[in-house]
C-alpha cells in the first residue's frame, strides 16, 4: 500500500527531490516527490531553480509507513 498524495499511489518514492533534475519529466505521475525545502531562487541571470516537492518533508523522519513503496530513490543535494 503506498502513501496517497494528491497523485494517488504511486510505487516510486524519492526523498530528496531537489530540483528533479535527474526526471525527464518533472511531474512523473510514478514518482511522490519529498524534499526539506520549498523554494524557488535565481541561480544565473534570469535561470531559476525551483524546488517543488508533492510533501515537504525531512528524509530522516519521512511521514509513510514501512514498506509503503517499491522503490526509494535517494540522491542528497550536492551544492551548498
Amino acid at each position: 500500500m503506498n502513501f496517497l498524495s494528491e497523485k494517488g499511489p504511486t510505487p516510486i518514492l524519492d526523498v530528496c527531490c531537489g530540483g528533479k533534475m535527474m526526471y525527464w519529466d518533472k511531474d512523473d505521475p510514478r514518482v511522490t516527490f519529498c524534499d526539506i525545502r520549498k523554494e524557488e531562487t535565481v541561480i544565473y541571470y534570469n535561470r531559476t531553480h525551483k524546488v517543488e516537492p508533492d510533501i515537504q518533508c525531512d528524509f530522516t523522519d519521512l511521514p509513510f509507513p514501512d514498506e509503503s513503496y517499491s522503490l526509494v530513490v535517494f540522491d542528497p543535494p550536492h551544492l551548498v
